[in-house]
This record gives structure tokens, C-alpha cells and sequence, in this order.
């Protein structure tokens, strides 16, 4: 099968999940994604997760950066610059997401490199957006969800606001910008233009939210989480968490008589699913199902309220994905083969395409491992790559 994007070279400046993410989506369809690096390598390469490293790499950085050819580029010294320009100009992406001065004070911002090439696709991700009151601000996950709501509406009555159990906003950034990366491709296929394309996390904040939103802007009230773990504040039973006799399960959006026939509970089908009273009493509901659940293992709840046609799962944990049989059949478990870390184990390719394929071609790289094959490529020397490296900087000084 043909990559859908074998024909597009991404000169990737990102770093972290927002920009990381994004370009590796578009590698693992095909994309030759050059990242280029300072010498010491990008912030992600640090990053401990858990407070550990997996051997001297990063998790994160395992997990946001195969299909890539790093290059190690000294940015501010003339060579370094000249040479990101080479790339840039062999590109048909360029994508980046640091602050919004600093492509400008490298001389690589869109006006500059769309005197370059008018026709390049210039994807710029930032935290509040490159211009209005917050855009020199730094920002990181945590703080978009604190405030558009999310953390504040994640929890139970009377519990401090809390955050989510991964970096969703980083992540619906990076899926949006890949996406609208893809949307620009094609735009300029049709017209043979060039844009700019500007993302940034409070923005994905909100469109991460949009059923959300759109009843609070319209209602005129605020979300109001319940004091039981219905796991959603617009939400009512039988939607919700529950405990039983060996864990816990999901419920999710389902008949309430159908659940109260499968438990025997007349009070449950008293509300003959009438949606208005059941949110009305959603934490009396949310107890009384509960009642009946915490009798029962997590395996026959499942098979019971299955077989009423009821939404239910026991709640597991990440380690367990690996033994459930549809994520097994779904191939999304993936293994990939690192010449230094061994084979690590991280999440597959989400989405089938009956026409094209996504696959690795690359593991994540080292610092600068491909600088010398993407630079001889471009035709530069030996000692040319030296200079744009720093490399000869380095020897001098020591």
C-alpha cells in the first residue's frame, strides 16, 4: 500500500506532545519528518515519567517521536541557520510550537519563510494563541483545564477541582493540528497556496468541550457535579461508576428499567426512565443501584447487564489492555525495536485506512542521528556538517 503522505517532507522544529504528536501522526503516514533539534536535543528527551526514565530515554519521548530523522542543528550560529533554511526549503511543512517570539528572533517565522517558499504550510501551536493579553504567557496542560471548567466539573460534589488522569488538551491539540495540517495540504493542492495554520491549547480547551459549552452558554448555568461518581455533571444513572464485590464497573448511557429489572428493584423501575426525575434524585439512583452492585462480582455484573442489553465494563487499569481481546484484535498494543532500548511496547495506529497504510519506519532517534544522511542528501560536506552542527566550535573550545 502507498503512505498517503509518502510525497510530503515536515521540517519539524516541535518539541513536547502538543508539536511532538502532531508531526508523528503525520510521519506514520508517510510524511518525511525531519525534526531538527538543538545539539542537546529537545525538552521531551529529559522528561521524567513516574520519575523515572526508561534507561536514559524518556517515555514520552518514546511514545511522540518514531518516524523521525533527527538532525542536530546549532540554530544560532550562520551555519545552523543556513542550514534549516535547506530544509525548509526542500519542505512542504514547517511546524514548530515555542512561544510566539522566538521562530521570529531565529528568523525562521512564517514572513520570513514565505519569502522562502510562498507555497509552504507553516503549522505554529502556542498556548493562548501569538497574539491578545495571555500570549506571552507559558502554559502547560493542567492550567487550560483549570481554566475552561474541565477541572472543575472532573470529580464529585465537594471535592476540590481535578484534574484528568492524562494530558487531554496536549493530546486534542495535537490530533487538531495534525488534522488541519492535512486540510491545508489538500487546499493547496486545489489552489497551489501556501498558508499559515495557528493552534494553541486554550483553544483546544473549549473544542474539547463542546457539548459542554454549548448548554452552559445556552442554559445560562453552570455544570453541576453530583456527589456521586456519575463520572459527568450533565449526566444520570444508570451512567456512572460503581462499586462491586471484587472492583468496579462502568455503566454507561442506558435504561434504567432495564437495569432495575435485571437487580429485582421496583424502586429503579418506578422511574419507568422518566429522564427529569432521574436527574432529579441522580445521587438517590446512583445509591441504589449501587447497593445491588456491591453484592456482586465485577464478571457477573458484566454478563448480567450485557445480557439486558445494558452499556457495562469493569473499570480496569492500563496494565490490563494488553489481555483485553478487542484491543488485541484492534493491534493496539504495538512493539517497536530500538537499537538502544530494546523492543518497547506503546499505543498502535488508531485509525484503518482501506487504501493506505500506516507503519514504522523509523524508531524514535537519537540526537542528531540522521543529521549526516539528511544533510549529504541536501548535498553538503563532511566538514559542512561539522559546521552547522557546532561540532567545530566544540573541539575548538575544548
Amino acid at each position: 500500500m502507498k503512505q498517503v503522505l509518502s510525497d510530503v517532507v515536515v521540517a519539524d522544529f516541535t518539541q513536547m506532545m502538543q508539536g511532538g504528536w502532531a508531526s508523528q501522526k503525520l510521519g506514520d503516514m508517510g510524511a518525511d519528518v525531519i525534526k531538527i533539534e538543538p545539539p542537546h536535543g529537545e525538552l521531551e528527551r529529559g522528561v521524567r515519567f513516574n520519575g523515572e526514565m526508561y534507561g536514559e530515554w524518556s517515555y514520552g519521548f518514546l511514545a511522540k517521536d518514531r518516524n523521525k530523522r533527527s538532525v542536530a542543528l546549532d540554530l544560532k550560529s550562520d551555519e545552523g541557520y543556513e542550514a534549516a533554511l535547506d530544509i525548509v526549503r526542500e519542505a512542504d511543512v514547517v511546524m514548530e510550537n515555542f512561544r510566539p517570539d522566538v521562530m521570529r528572533r531565529l528568523g525562521l517565522d512564517y514572513e520570513t519563510i514565505r519569502e522562502v517558499d510562498p507555497s509552504i504550510i507553516y503549522v505554529s501551536g502556542s498556548a493562548y494563541g501569538s497574539s491578545g493579553p495571555y500570549a506571552d504567557r507559558p502554559g502547560q496542560d493542567l492550567l487550560y483545564q483549570a481554566m475552561t471548567g474541565l477541572a472543575a466539573n472532573t470529580g464529585r460534589a465537594g471535592d476540590p477541582p481535578m484534574g484528568t488522569g492524562s494530558v487531554v488538551v496536549d493530546a486534542h491539540s495535537a490530533t487538531l493540528i495534525a488534522l488541519y495540517t492535512m486540510y491545508a495540504l489538500y487546499h493547496r493542492e486545489l489552489t497551489g497556496e501556501g498558508q499559515k495554520i495557528e493552534a494553541n491549547l486554550l483553544n483546544s480547551a473549549i473544542d474539547f468541550q463542546c457539548n459542554e459549552l454549548t448548554y452552559v452558554l445556552n442554559a445560562g448555568e453552570d455544570l453541576t457535579p453530583s456527589e456521586r461518581n456519575l463520572g459527568h455533571p450533565m449526566f444520570w444513572p444508570p451512567y456512572g461508576i460503581y462499586e462491586t464485590e471484587s472492583s468496579h464497573i462502568a455503566i454507561g448511557m442506558s435504561s434504567l428499567t432495564a437495569v432495575g429489572e435485571t437487580f429485582g428493584s421496583e424502586e429503579l423501575c418506578a422511574y419507568d426512565d422518566d429522564i427529569e426525575a432521574i436527574f432529579e434524585d441522580r445521587d438517590r439512583v446512583h445509591r441504589l443501584i449501587e447497593s445491588h452492585t456491591v453484592e456482586e462480582s465485577a464478571d457477573r455484573l458484566v454478563d448480567m447487564l450485557s445480557e439486558a442489553d445494558v452499556q457495562a465494563v469493569e473499570v480496569a487499569e492500563l496494565s490490563d489492555l494488553e489481555d483485553n481481546p478487542q484491543v488485541q484484535h484492534n493491534d493496539m498494543i504495538l512493539e517497536i525495536d530500538h537499537p538502544e532500548v530494546g523492543t518497547f511496547k506503546t499505543a498502535g495506529f488508531p485509525v484503518e485506512m482501506s487504501e493506505s497504510e500506516e507503519t514504522v519506519r523509523y524508531p524514535p532517534p537519537s540526537v542528531g542521528e540522521h543529521t549526516e544522511d539528511v544533510l549529504e542528501e541536501m548535498g553538503y560536506s563532511a566538514d559542512e556538517i561539522r559546521a552547522v552542527t557546532g561540532a567545530d566550535r566544540s573541539t575548538d573550545e575544548d
